[in-house]
């Protein structure tokens, strides 16, 4: 069994997606596009963040403009 940073659930509120498209996305069924590709970055940026010291650099490597209902923003708080 594969080992996520970043749960289903989480994965699901930070993209505004349901728990089965994040679920189609890891197991690679669902069509690739906007929404995969922004899962992609999601995971790039929690990687990069796990292995950095500093709590918020996961905010700085992170693609989006808005940090409205992202959780990870709302743990650095």
């Amino acid at each position: 069994m594969v080992q996520h940073l970043v749960s289903r659930a989480e994965a699901a509120r930070i993209l505004g997606v349901s728990d089965a498209a994040v679920g189609r996305i890891r197991a690679g069924s669902y069509p690739d596009g906007e929404l995969a590709e922004r899962y992609r970055l999601l995971v790039a940026v929690v990687e990069r963040a796990a292995r950095s010291p500093e709590a918020t650099a996961i905010c700085r490597a992170c693609p989006r403009e808005d940090c409205a209902g992202c959780r990870i923003a709302e743990l650095n708080v």
